[in-house]
């Protein structure tokens, strides 16, 4: 057993009170939404939605949330208004952003679909363009970078500009509250070889997370390229105006 990166993200949306008893949120490539289980299953009034554009993937998470009477998934892309339009909490992507072709679309979209003074909370991966696992990889964000039209909607994926994802939404009616940066490579590594069998060892792992939200107050002094290479991760947080 180890610990899950999106599984302590959730958690630590509760610890800072933006998941409540009665929150509703909304997530954009949802995927299977397994992160999301245990917070239904502690608030019985919490409302999710998640949109997912991979058929196979949303048939799993209707599955898994087939017991809890207010989720719900939709089978489409993040690109379209759905029911309770502007009526959401708070809406998050996790590591989605990279792999999205109308990029300025899917950020507006997420803005309109929540009320005045809810949260757009969007974290990004920059490991497949800083750490491409294969060539093919590496080609896949070449095209992404240079001829998205190429890359069909389910391969694409590109490098993306923290200023560019900013400017988006603050031209578009949010406030940039904060961001963050995490997934050291090494602290990645580690966790994921790290056996979190014991309360101790899960409270360890919990700090490692912990630091990376800590320290990112101070790392906009460090080169943006330098910041990035050491934490390929990116969450940037936005209030609806």
């Amino acid at each position: 057993m180890t610990i899950q990166p999106k599984d302590y993200f959730m958690e630590r949306l509760v610890s800072q009170f933006l998941i409540k008893e009665s929150t509703k949120i909304l997530e954009f490539g949802s995927g299977q939404s397994k992160a999301i289980i245990p917070l239904l299953e502690r608030f019985p009034n919490l409302y999710y939605v998640g949109v997912e554009p991979s058929a196979s993937n949303a048939k799993v998470a209707t599955d898994l949330l087939r017991n809890f009477k207010n989720a719900k998934i939709f089978n489409q892309l993040a690109y379209n208004k759905i029911e309770d339009y502007k009526n959401f909490d708070i809406c998050i992507s996790l590591s989605v952003l990279e792999h999205v072709k109308q990029l300025e679309r899917f950020l507006i979209n997420s803005i309109e679909h929540v009320k005045q003074g809810g949260y757009i909370i969007h974290r990004y991966d920059l490991g497949h363009a800083l750490y491409p696992s294969s060539v093919k990889e590496k080609f896949q964000v070449y095209l992404g970078n240079n001829f998205p039209g190429i890359l069909p909607e389910n391969k694409f994926v590109r490098y993306l500009e923290e200023k560019k994802v900013c400017e988006i939404l603050e031209n578009n009616g949010a406030r940039i509250e904060k961001i963050t940066y995490h997934q050291m490579p090494n602290h990645k590594r580690f966790l994921k070889l790290f056996n979190t069998d014991t309360a101790e060892k899960v409270s360890l792992a919990k700090k490692i997370l912990e630091w990376e939200y800590d320290i990112s107050k101070f790392l906009y002094k460090i080169d943006q390229k330098q910041r990035e290479l050491l934490f390929p991760a990116v969450t940037v947080w936005a209030i609806k105006k």
